[in-house]
């Protein structure tokens, strides 16, 4: 049976993570994704380190169920072939700085005439009528503008891209949204990345605007404050997470260890609050943490195990998969399922560049010749 998407049709001439999630989380619902490359080079995710059997992770995941056509945009021939796959697309994404497709001849308005029902959706860092909107960047600059990066503590190089990920499941929420009215007008789904990450910051705007100063870890229930609420090191100098903010959860992992005074504590103020974490920090460094997993993961307390991300791969915890070297890309697969449908389908490997354009072209009505002359004439690569 079909997914959701299967039919719909999508242009994704981005370059990196933002757009390349948008589109891989629509290819992984069943659209039929082509992304439009430079010729020679290509999205630069394929270069991305670390390469496993010559192929980048990044490229493989980001960009697995796709088909990819080098099509030079520079030139006229190559802007045609472009106008007729959008006369025949639903959706248009772009990540470049505003006034780059203006300029290449693709706004909005352009493609718009082009088909008067396409979802067009463009990705920058604060859209295109921000005073900023021209301000190049990446992840760390956008992370860093949006208050991500120094949210209750010493500002760091981050390991996940927030920003990125953020603005692409914006952008893939506004595609969708869009489609359900794009039957009977285009939409322009334009998606600030900076903004994006600072809707995303709720709890700590929320305790700015109260506490009227910037919020530090102790304030919050979920940040510092509950000792029934926090990360605790083990015997083995691994750690367990606690989240045993409920009754009925904080109940049973008090009953679990053994320690009743931990329930008065947890009632009696700031002072009892400490004095709870002191007893908890020394009850769960008497165990492993595989101990504490096994004694109260499965007994309602709320309690799990810290996972470093090889335990994550190696355990197959991922959705029940393990890393192939034939197909990276189904080292992360889409989590979602659907009622008839089941799991997203099987996952075909990220395209080399240009492993498409005959294909593509062909479906345009090119002829092999005229193919042949493009491909001569720079306009496309095979």
């Amino acid at each position: 049976m079909s997914l959701p998407l299967s039919g719909v049709r999508v242009l994704d001439l981005t370059r990196l993570l933002p757009g390349g999630l948008c589109t891989m989380l629509l290819a992984d619902m069943g659209a039929r994704v082509v992304k439009v490359e430079e010729p020679g080079k290509g999205d630069y995710i394929r270069l991305a380190p670390p390469l496993l059997d010559g192929v980048s992770p990044f490229h493989a995941i980001v960009n697995r169920n796709k088909r990819s056509l080098a099509l030079n945009l520079k030139k006229e021939e190559g802007k045609a072939v472009l106008r007729r796959l959008i006369s025949r697309s639903n959706v248009f994404v772009e990540g470049f700085r505003p006034g780059v497709m203006e300029r290449l001849g693709f706004s909005f308005d352009s493609v718009k005439e082009l088909n008067p029902t396409i979802v067009y959706c463009s990705i920058s860092a604060f859209g295109h009528r921000h005073k900023m909107s021209s301000m190049p960047g990446h992840d760390i600059n956008f992370q860093a503008l949006s208050g991500a990066l120094a949210v209750g503590r010493k500002p760091e190089l981050p390991m996940v891209q927030l920003a990125d990920l953020c603005a692409g499941m914006y952008a893939a929420v506004g595609v969708l949204a869009a489609l359900a009215r794009a039957r009977r007008s285009a939409v322009h789904v334009d998606v600030p990345i900076v903004p994006s990450l600072v809707s995303w910051l709720i709890l700590p705007l929320a305790m700015r605007l109260v506490a009227g100063r910037p919020p530090k870890p102790e304030d919050g229930l979920l940040t510092g404050s509950d000792p029934f609420y926090g990360l605790y090191e083990t015997a083995d100098g691994r750690q367990i997470a606690v989240a045993a903010i409920e009754d009925d959860f904080r109940h049973n992992l008090i009953r679990e260890l053994g320690s009743p005074e931990l329930e008065s504590l947890a009632h009696d103020g700031g002072r009892g609050r400490c004095r709870a974490k002191r007893l908890l920090k020394k009850i769960f460094a008497s165990k492993t943490r595989d101990e504490w997993h096994s004694q109260l993961s499965f007994k309602e307390t709320c309690v799990t195990p810290v996972l470093d991300i090889g335990e994550v791969v190696g355990l197959g915890r991922i959705a029940g998969r393990t890393l192939s070297r034939g197909l990276i890309g189904g080292l992360l697969p889409s989590p979602l399922s659907f009622s008839p449908y089941g799991q997203t389908h099987t996952i075909r490997a990220a395209p080399r560049l240009g492993q498409h354009t005959t294909e593509i072209l062909k479906e345009l009505g090119y002829t092999e010749h005229q193919i042949l002359r493009l491909e001569k004439s720079g306009v496309v690569q095979r």
